[in-house]
């Protein structure tokens, strides 16, 4: 079977056969140039693994039957949500893929007083690409969910067991004092913000709901911040 024969499925037809449409059914037919009789592996969100037969193509689907189901050992265990400040498009695509990779369940945008970044619908639809993708890539079926920009007031923090906020004014709490509360959380936030940071306002908002940490005496850029901490979180939590 071919590494990229890896396909989203959107809805199902009967118990057995299943509808490729679509930006995947594109990919299968055109980009792949799949025949019927070839063997795929599809899998809806969240779903295990589904080997297929490609059983019929015509000019805007493709029929698959399930033949196999394999479970997924790489979906996320844990929920880990990343509140980001809204940053250039660039970045918040970086961050999307890498985050996917290391098994974070939520990406939230938000803005506050310095964030620059938007989220429209054309860069949303090729935010939401870049999560297929990345999922295909690790082997992962739960899809990211990234969730439509809120302002930073309005966050609702009280979901979340931990909530972690990378403050590069922070002088006590380092990433040390993070291991005893990480194992104790089931579901954990962290708040990274944009390139901007954060205003003194803002700052002092966030340190009354949450756990205040330094990452280190380095400034770091807003993608590495992001990537890092998710990094340890997930790690430390097993996902």
């Amino acid at each position: 079977m071919r590494e990229d024969s890896f396909f989203v499925l959107k809805e199902n037809i009967d118990k057995n056969l299943v509808r490729l449409v679509g930006d995947e059914f594109t990919h299968l037919s055109r980009v792949l140039r799949h025949k019927v009789g070839d063997r795929v592996t599809c899998f809806y969100d969240g779903s295990d693994l589904l080997v297929c037969v490609v059983k019929s193509i015509n000019k805007c689907e493709a029929i698959l039957e399930i033949i196999e189901t394999k479970k997924v050992s790489s979906n996320p265990k844990n929920q880990i949500t990343l509140f980001q400040g809204l940053p250039k498009q660039d970045k918040l695509e970086l961050i999307t893929k890498m985050l996917t990779e290391i098994g974070v369940s939520d990406i939230i945008p938000f803005s506050s007083k310095y964030t620059l970044g938007t989220l429209d619908a054309h860069k949303r639809e090729r935010i939401d690409k870049i999560v297929v993708s990345a999922c295909k890539q690790c082997k992962r079926t739960s899809l990211t969910r990234i969730h439509d920009p809120l302002p930073l007031k309005e966050i609702d923090f009280s979901n979340y067991d931990l909530v972690v906020f990378a403050n590069e004014r922070e002088e006590k709490n380092t990433l040390k004092d993070l291991e005893e509360k990480i194992s104790v959380s089931q579901s954990i936030a962290y708040i990274v913000g944009a390139e901007g940071g954060f205003s003194e306002e803002e700052i002092e908002f966030l340190r009354d709901k949450t756990f205040s940490i330094t990452l280190g005496s380095r400034v770091l850029r807003t993608e590495t911040a992001a990537v890092i901490l998710g990094g340890l979180l997930s790690t430390q939590k097993g996902v």
